[in-house]
């Protein structure tokens, strides 16, 4: 196996690393493989903010890392660089849905070909969802026409977590049409994701979660991160992010 390979199959989230700080000539050489990273039009779409401020890092809740990266989708610059070569530029045409979109895939791809640069040269990485509704306005200086895309806490790993469990190939992968499955065949391409996790709980924790009307994996989650509680928590901050960018959802 290619060691491009091998890097990609043992990807595993970091969430505890060494009090030790990466060195400022990796991070160099992680953010410039970043940079190569396909990019609509050639234009790099995005903005990479490098966070080593430890009171920043702390409000992202990735205090515990050296460092973390955020990436911007970022529509600005562009416009910017239009407006200095004289190029008339139209705002409803820069705000418009669809570049909202390439520049959250540019930000995307740079930023996971920067994880697969520091995996592959012995770093840690976490990716952490707060950067959607995190006030990237106030917390950045960041203008009209940036929005935030992803987040990822780096640094030397301090421990060693099993490899996650993934879904059989056939459950993601669809040819020429997309399939959908019966009950019973979710049931069984999920097996092992629901069994795995289920079953390393202690026996206590079981009992706790089945008083509360948890009795397996997906009443969990459901709980958890798709509760009216938890969408009125963290959409109203998203909802800010989309209209300080000035991207507009309508036609």
């Amino acid at each position: 196996m290619n060691e491009v390979i091998n890097c990609l199959m043992n990807h595993r989230s970091i969430r505890k690393f060494k009090d030790q700080p990466v060195d400022p000539q990796l991070i160099e050489t992680i953010l410039t493989a970043g940079t190569r990273a396909a990019t609509a039009g050639n234009l790099q779409l995005y903005t990479l903010i490098v966070i080593d401020d430890q009171e920043k890092k702390e409000a992202l809740g990735v205090g515990h890392a050296p460092l973390a990266i955020a990436a911007l989708a970022d529509h600005y610059r562009v416009k910017r660089w239009f407006e200095a070569s004289g190029a008339e530029v139209d705002d409803e045409a820069i705000a418009a849905p669809r570049h909202l979109f390439l520049c959250f895939w540019d930000a995307i791809i740079a930023l996971q070909t920067v994880v697969v640069a520091a995996e592959s040269l012995g770093l840690g990485t976490c990716y952490y969802g707060v950067i959607l509704s995190s006030n990237i306005a106030e917390m950045f200086s960041a203008p009209k026409f940036t929005f935030p895309a992803g987040l990822v806490a780096i640094g030397y790993p301090d421990e060693q977590p099993e490899l996650s469990i993934r879904l059989p190939l056939e459950a993601v992968v669809h040819h020429d049409r997309y399939r959908e499955f019966s009950d019973a065949e979710l049931k069984a391409l999920y097996a092992e994701r629901e069994r795995g996790p289920w079953e390393k709980l202690s026996p206590e924790r079981r009992e706790e979660l089945k008083a509360q009307g948890i009795n397996n994996v997906p009443q969990g989650l459901v709980r958890r991160k798709y509760s009216a509680e938890f969408s009125q928590k963290r959409s109203p901050g998203v909802i800010r992010n989309l209209k300080h960018a000035g991207f507009t959802l309508s036609d």
